[in-house]
């Protein structure tokens, strides 16, 4: 019983997973194909002036910035999700065998003869309280181990977030080129009107 529920646990996550992996995986896909059409977009560009030229070099900065800063964020999330989904299975590994204690402990409370009445029950349930240990020793050796590759990849993280921090500033200052560009076009604009 606990096998299938166990089974049913872990396909649903791995469903969820593959569906998240899925629409991560099609969203990337059609962002490559933004990008493309992008510089597509801006090879075909006249720019009317200067302001219009610095105003439009500066926003696409802005946007293929932005993007990349996007992408990074999706695949933390889904780094994330996928930690999520093995801790949930481990946990329910977990209750699983607190469950069954919590039942054999109240067995043991009421005596000898109903532990002896119902042994083929209390057996069968510390074989699946072994079994559920087993498979979380498993699992638990394999999260050691990803857990070192996770410390390694933590120092290349630390460096990928000071390297976004530094982008995060080159978004503000594209931000605020921005906004000169967009009052110098403004002030052209107004010069224009008065004459």
């Amino acid at each position: 019983m606990t096998d299938k529920k166990d089974i049913t646990q872990k396909s649903k996550a791995d469903k969820a997973m593959s569906e998240l992996s899925e629409r991560l995986g099609t969203e990337t896909a059609n962002q490559i194909q933004q990008i493309a059409n992008e510089k597509q977009r801006q090879q075909s560009v006249q720019y009317q002036n200067t302001q219009h030229q610095q105003f439009s070099q500066e926003i696409d900065c802005l946007v293929n910035t932005a993007r990349k800063e996007q992408m990074s964020s999706e695949q933390q999330i889904q780094t994330t999700l996928n930690q999520a989904s093995i801790n949930l299975i481990d946990s329910d590994r977990l209750q699983s065998i607190y469950n069954n204690a919590q039942q054999l402990q109240q067995a043991a409370q009421l005596g000898i003869s109903n532990l002896q009445i119902n042994i083929q029950q209390y057996k069968q349930m510390i074989e699946q309280m072994e079994k559920d240990c087993h498979q979380q020793l498993v699992a638990t050796d394999m999260q050691v181990i990803q857990s070192l590759q996770q410390a390694v990849s933590s120092m290349a993280e630390a460096q990928n977030k000071l390297l976004q921090s530094q982008t995060v500033n080159k978004i503000f200052d594209s931000i605020i080129k921005c906004q000169d560009s967009l009052m110098q076009v403004e002030q052209i604009g107004q010069s224009t009107t008065k004459m």
